[in-house]
């Protein structure tokens, strides 16, 4: 596949990036400063732009078979961002979108104590994730969201699952960025999570076995 990744150069971002590269796909990595960036790959493309600039976006999508948010950031970057990737992807043709978010914007799924935690600690936060999520879900795109627990470091064990949507997330529940990475890359090309929210935490289920989920 052809993939554009935005928030490259942050810690999630950037592990995207390199499993995809080493998976074989191509990768567009739309960001504001290119020397961050140090990967070298012959199937990578960088292009210096923002991303909540629907021009910038659109110039990074051109071609491409899907866009890999895992952005993050203060005031209303989530909603800006997401305004611009509804707007590039109509300008360009594509279609699907798959963007990271995390458990506590999922508020009903919250104990009462982790709701008041969560809301006191990230409420500015949860606003601009939920609002940049409703225009995601108002739009006719092709879109997933991923609800990931606490996220934290080391490699890729291939344990994620799939949470059942009535689950309760817990503060305690962990999944690791490499993770978190490799299900979002095998998640844009899954037809079964299209146009759905999708709680994912570290499990003992295989990748394999939760696409058969």
């Amino acid at each position: 596949m052809k993939l554009v990744v935005l928030g490259a150069t942050g810690r999630t971002g950037r592990l995207v990036v390199e499993q995809a590269l080493a998976a074989g796909h191509t990768v567009t990595a739309l960001v504001r400063s290119p020397e961050k960036l140090t990967i070298r790959n012959s199937g990578l493309r960088m292009v210096a732009g923002r991303a909540t600039d629907a021009a910038d976006v659109a110039q990074a999508l051109e071609g491409a078979d899907a866009v890999l948010s895992t952005l993050g950031g203060n005031g209303s970057v989530i909603a800006d961002s997401t305004r611009a990737i509804v707007d590039a992807a109509h300008q360009t043709g594509v279609r699907r979108v798959i963007v990271l978010s995390s458990f506590f914007v999922e508020r009903d799924r919250l104990g009462a104590v982790s709701r008041l935690l969560t809301g006191l600690a990230m409420g500015s936060v949860i606003k601009d994730k939920t609002a940049g999520e409703k225009l995601l879900r108002q739009s006719d795109l092709d879109w997933t969201i991923i609800y990931a627990s606490f996220l934290k470091d080391g490699p890729v064990s291939g344990s994620v699952e799939v949470l059942p949507e009535a689950a309760k997330r817990r503060i305690s529940d962990r999944i690791s960025r490499a993770d978190v990475a490799a299900w979002m890359i095998h998640a844009a090309g899954e037809s079964q999570f299209s146009r759905r929210s999708v709680g994912i935490t570290e499990g003992t289920r295989s990748l394999t076995s939760v696409a058969q989920a």
